[in-house]
């Protein structure tokens, strides 16, 4: 494993296991077996550390987004909110390590500067579909729906059976054909 891979595993492990106050420079490059020096030539400081976090688990969702809609016979109406949809909720998915995302939902609800860095980039996604009002409200609720779902899967605060959470985002993914 590379070095910086492992220092962002180990930070990860940190965070998840401890809480981002936790994550150190000394932690973190304890945690991986190297010098703090080692990993300062990879990243100065601890909120680098989440940036690369954060940058990441970005580049694995942004991937997955472009293939769902590379496989989408139509790149119109609601394919966005589709790929959205199941991008967000794909448990399969590397974008949806629970550890890194858990990390990074902690920093962004505590930390108002680490909220607007992070979600700046995430709009790409998440902006309103050009269309009219209506069809573009409906997409977006869908977004927020997926985001809902996601939110209560990574907290696990919600019980559902296996077939409900199927039905729910079949519902979600017919609002996506509606709005086309």
């Amino acid at each position: 494993m590379q070095v910086r891979a492992q220092l962002l595993q180990a930070a990860s492990e940190i965070a998840t296991d401890q809480g981002v106050p936790s994550v150190t420079l000394d932690a973190v490059a304890e945690r991986a077996g190297v010098t703090k020096g080692a990993l300062q030539y990879h990243f100065a400081n601890k909120q680098g550390l989440l940036d690369a976090l954060f940058e990441q688990t970005l580049e694995r969702f942004e991937r997955q987004m472009e293939a769902r809609l590379a496989a989408e016979p139509d790149n119109a109406g609601g394919a966005r909110a589709r790929a959205y949809l199941h991008s967000s909720i794909d448990e399969m998915s590397p974008a949806a390590s629970t550890n890194v995302l858990r990390v990074l939902v902690a920093a962004m609800m505590t930390d108002p500067e680490i909220r607007e860095r992070y979600a700046a980039p995430m709009r790409k996604w998440t902006r309103p579909d050009p269309l009219p009002l209506e069809e573009a409200a409906r997409l977006m609720i869908c977004r927020l729906a997926a985001d809902g779902l996601w939110i209560s899967d990574l907290l696990g605060y919600q019980e559902m059976s296996p077939e409900m959470r199927e039905e729910v985002v079949r519902q979600i993914e017919k609002m996506t054909f509606d709005a086309a």
